[in-house]
């Protein structure tokens, strides 16, 4: 069994560190810094040798792993592993994610600068040599990954144009950051700048073409579940009809709403974005009041690490973006920024999309709108305490590397998703009958997403009839339904 373990331990070792070498932004990410000056080689050369790797760390893994002799955990872990391999083999060999999704290429060209400015984990004249090779990398990074985009649905080249087009706004707000601080090194700070800017603004206008990823694989890797397609699409539509328009837990919230503020029900979500904070000037510091507030019945019942903290920052430019597209093309780009595994530092950071004041009045007031006042409690518990930053402060401090680095989507979102139900049973937003309403708006549309999941991967439903349902299932308004509509992609 010691041996078992020592080997086992080995492998998961040397799938840390190569996927890190593999994954330089990432790495950054996670807190390990050995490739903070690096851009992912995801050539179609890099790739195939990528898969290789993949490939063959699954076959020794198999073949010199009898993973019945593991104590619990570490068999835990080799699940874990196995299934985190799976993922990636099926994205790069079966699904072809980087032949179809240009804006997987656009993040990581993005995160590879943010991460550097966003985090304290070294003096920033270090973090800055890291972010200038960066910038002047974006345009052979972008250039080089062209190859491989054979295969791009329209909606994902929409999502990927729409995206790249604040690639310029992105790079000025770093640069004039720099400068700030490095007044000196202008010249040297604007070419990088300058580089930067040319290589967005020549990402490719290629013709859309493609389909979905296949469901049961999406299913059975990416989200480590058993069950496959069929499965997993009833329990969307099980969840549907307990929770949807005409559920009993709905119904009877809508009608507490109702009766409580006025509108009819199924318009109370849309009326109360008038509830919103004051004037834009004032808007992060009340946004910030409310998301970094802990609630008092958690300090009691949750297990707190130490020193764990949250800040509040405003979105610029490519995060303001992607802070309104949370849910689709730039998926792994939240409003949330959890704490890095290694890096000393145990803050996670909330985004808050500021209004911008040049804007018309009229989209300044849309933007405020989108802030409203009874949805910020579900936001700040499900991001903040006691769902997401909790929890994954807690995750950060696992026993072994690889769990550290290797997340569960089901898990996270199961864990931010019971909060808010266990929020509401303790009382914490039972003051306005619409925060509760927005609640359960918000559970109706992961059901719908569920649904809609399967549907979209499976091809029996377009983006277009996607976007059709979630604006008919779960209300959304008008200015939603656009920001949505990456949410399918």
């Amino acid at each position: 069994m010691i041996e078992t373990i020592r080997t086992f331990t080995a492998l998961s070792e040397e799938f840390v560190e190569l996927f890190m070498k593999h994954h330089p932004v990432a790495a950054t990410e996670a807190g390990i810094h050995d490739y903070d000056h690096l851009m992912p080689d995801d050539t179609p050369e890099g790739l195939q040798g990528r898969a290789m790797w993949l490939r063959d760390l699954d076959q020794r893994l198999v073949a010199a792993v009898p993973w019945e002799e593991l104590p619990l955990e570490p068999r835990v872990d080799f699940a874990l592993l196995r299934s985190r391999i799976a993922a990636l083999r099926a994205d790069l060999e079966e699904i072809k994610v980087p032949q179809k999704n240009p804006t997987l290429y656009l993040e990581r060209a993005f995160s590879a600068v943010h991460l550097l400015l966003a985090r304290s984990f070294a003096p920033l004249d270090e973090r800055k040599e890291a972010a200038v090779s960066r910038l002047m990398a974006v345009p052979e990074y972008l250039e080089a990954v062209k190859p491989n985009l054979l295969a791009v649905p329209p909606v994902m080249l929409a999502a990927s144009l729409e995206m790249a087009a604040e690639g310029p706004t992105f790079v000025d707000d770093v640069v004039r950051l720099l400068l700030r601080q490095f007044p000196g090194e202008a010249e040297r700070l604007e070419h990088a700048g300058n580089r930067a800017r040319a290589g967005f603004l020549r990402v490719p206008r290629l013709d859309g073409e493609g389909a979905q990823a296949p469901g049961d694989r999406l299913v059975r890797h990416r989200r480590a579940l058993a069950q496959l397609q069929a499965r997993t699409r009833a329990h969307g539509a099980l969840r549907l009809r307990r929770v949807g328009a005409c559920g009993p837990r709905t119904r009877g919230a809508r009608a507490g709403a109702a009766r409580g503020r006025g509108p009819p029900a199924r318009r109370a979500p849309r009326l109360a974005r008038a509830d919103r904070p004051g004037p834009p000037a004032h808007a992060r510091s009340e946004l910030a009041a409310r998301v970094l507030r802990r609630p008092s019945w958690t300090e009691r019942s949750a297990s707190w690490p130490s020193a764990a903290s949250r800040r509040c920052r405003p979105a610029t430019g490519w995060r303001c973006w992607t802070r309104l597209c949370s849910s689709g093309a730039c998926a792994r780009m939240r409003p949330y920024q959890a704490p890095a595994p290694f890096d000393a530092d145990p803050a996670g950071v909330f985004y808050v999309t500021p209004i911008d004041i040049r804007r018309p009045k009229d989209e300044q007031a849309a933007q405020l709108a989108a802030h409203c006042m009874p949805a910020l409690p579900i936001l700040a518990l499900h991001e903040g305490y006691p769902g997401h930053h909790l929890q994954l402060t807690h995750a950060n401090r696992a026993a072994t590397r690889l769990r550290r680095i290797v997340h569960s989507d089901v898990f996270a979102e199961g864990w931010a998703l019971y909060c808010e139900e266990l929020m509401w049973e303790q009382g914490y937003f039972t003051a306005d009958p619409l925060t509760r309403l927005f609640q359960l708006r918000d559970l109706l549309f992961r059901a719908c997403r569920v649904v809609v999941d399967m549907a979209l991967h499976s091809g029996r439903m377009t983006p277009e009839q996607a976007v059709a349902y979630l604006v008919e299932e779960v209300m959304l308004d008008p200015p939603s339904r656009r920001r949505r509509c990456s949410a399918i992609a």
